[in-house]
């Protein structure tokens, strides 16, 4: 009963609805991003990496229309930002983030996975309830005025909080392994860095390089919880604030560190953007009633949550805590086989540098595709660098290409790979079971497929070679040893077209 009334509490909702401005003025800016992307990363010209289960989200059939997509919408997010038509703008915002999330897997982002959980939190919030625009026919009308109570149920504020905590704790937890606590891959990032960066001094420094995943690991853990209490709150903010501008301009991690600061106004007590508002509007002596607090009447009966809303409360915060635990239950390294990457908060902790060639039997194939190229999935160099380093990616590619042979009437032709990948540093060493036929297996969504090698964990990460020379040497060492264990494989006797597909080398994040 506690819990019931505590969910139900009606508290002042100006926080929340500075909170939906600045969302909404956010999404904005990402809907603007994405419309150039529009004829790229969603292009229905390319093969696309699907999401296990939804392989039958696609993007629309023309790039005018995906252009049309991402302006509706930027539409959407303004109205979200203005508090007009709320709740529809919300779920048509949701309803086209979602399906252009789930179009290409290759552009996982825990930022994106984040908009779609924060997105349908807020659309289920009163988040209108506070700092809604007049409509433009009521613009003249300045005294009238919503008359709507503004404040809003304990309940929202209490989902939209739990889910920054979340991402910070679990962001933390991911980052308890022995890479990190080595400092990789941040060292190695570092020392790419521009040498006019203004840190240029700290970046190469190892007291440097600890202190940032310290600090990192630290902040994630913390965070989300000294957020919670009065005491601990402004100084965290503070600390926060810091955190992610200093992220900004160490990495390229696009909105998130916005973002991460705009969430901070979540944690406000509920009646404090008002207060500030009103302290203001009062030093030009006049306080308008969108920044008056909001009075409920002294006889009011103390109100209870329903049992479905705080089923669902209990239910989403448990399942938020639960699902990303996943991760930690393999005992293959998830930033190896990406096995349980997705979807668990795991954030700037894997480089890679990769090689990867198909092989075909018969060799015939081989010059089959040479002869037609037409029959390769159509691919862009973004897709390429993320598919080196990826083996369900690579299943993906296999299957595809396994299926043009199919239609061209080849359907014995058997589908290897050998992939050569080196995980923040440590010495190269094969990532696919290079004698399996790709054709023939499958990706499971909870384990982690017998066709993935493992990784030698016994191996020290951070050894980078000195040069590209020293790179290529290593790597063409690998591939001779693999082809001493596979003579069954043979080599192509001369290069075909295809190949400069489907051969990567280099460094991908």
């Amino acid at each position: 009963m506690w819990l019931r009334q505590q969910l139900a509490r009606r508290v002042d909702g100006s926080s929340l609805g500075l909170f939906r401005i600045l969302w909404g003025l956010l999404m904005v800016w990402e809907s603007i991003r994405k419309l150039p992307k529009a004829d790229g990363m969603y292009s229905p010209e390319y093969f696309h990496f699907t999401y296990a289960l939804f392989p039958f989200v696609r993007p629309l059939p023309e790039v005018w229309m995906m252009q049309t997509e991402i302006s509706v919408m930027l539409i959407a997010a303004v109205l979200i930002a203005a508090g007009w038509l709320f709740r529809p703008a919300s779920a048509l915002f949701l309803l086209i983030f979602t399906h252009l999330f789930l179009i290409e897997k290759l552009y996982y982002n825990n930022h994106f996975y984040l908009t779609i959980l924060m997105g349908f939190l807020l659309m289920l919030s009163e988040a209108d309830r506070c700092y809604r625009l007049p409509f433009p026919w009521r613009w003249k009308k300045s005294a009238t005025h919503d008359a709507l109570p503004q404040t809003i149920p304990m309940w929202n504020l209490v989902l939209l909080r739990s889910q920054v905590v979340v991402l910070y704790f679990f962001g933390g937890i991911a980052k308890i392994n022995s890479d990190w606590l080595a400092g990789e891959p941040v060292r190695f990032w570092f020392s790419h860095k521009d040498p006019n960066h203004f840190l240029a001094a700290f970046l190469t420094q190892d007291w440097f390089i600890y202190m940032v995943c310290w600090t990192g690991l630290i902040l994630d853990l913390f965070a989300g919880f000294t957020l919670l209490s009065k005491r601990t709150r402004v100084f965290t903010m503070l600390i926060v604030i810091v955190f992610h501008a200093t992220n900004s301009t160490l990495f390229k991690i696009g909105l998130f560190p916005i973002i991460g600061i705009g969430m901070l106004v979540l944690f406000l007590d509920p009646d404090r953007p008002r207060k500030v508002f009103s302290w203001i509007a009062g030093k030009f002596g006049k306080v308008k009633k969108a920044v008056q607090v909001p009075t409920l009447p002294s006889s009011q009966p103390v109100a209870m949550a329903s049992w479905g809303v705080t089923a669902f409360v209990c239910g989403w915060i448990a399942f938020q805590v639960v699902f990303p635990l996943r991760s930690v239950s393999y005992s293959d390294n998830p930033s190896w086989t990406e096995v349980g990457h997705c979807f668990s908060w795991r954030m700037m902790l894997r480089t890679k540098d990769a090689f990867m060639q198909f092989k075909f039997d018969p060799p015939e194939a081989e010059r089959y595709l040479e002869q037609h190229p037409e029959m390769l999935p159509q691919i862009s160099q973004a897709h390429l660098r993320s598919m080196v380093k990826t083996p369900h990616f690579i299943l993906q590619y296999a299957h595809a290409l396994g299926d043009s042979f199919d239609e061209a009437g080849m359907k014995d032709v058997k589908i290897k790979c050998v992939s050569i990948v080196s995980l923040n540093g440590r010495p190269y060493q094969l990532m696919i079971d290079p004698d399996v036929d790709l054709k023939t297996v499958s990706y499971g969504m909870f384990e982690v497929p017998n066709w993935i090698l493992p990784l030698d964990e016994h191996r020290r990460p951070g050894q980078y070679p000195d040069s590209p020379l020293e790179r290529q040497e290593t790597i063409t060492q690998v591939y001779k040893e693999f082809l001493q264990l596979n003579e069954t494989l043979p080599e192509p006797a001369a290069p075909v077209k295809y190949a400069a597909d489907f051969e990567y080398s280099g460094t991908v994040r």
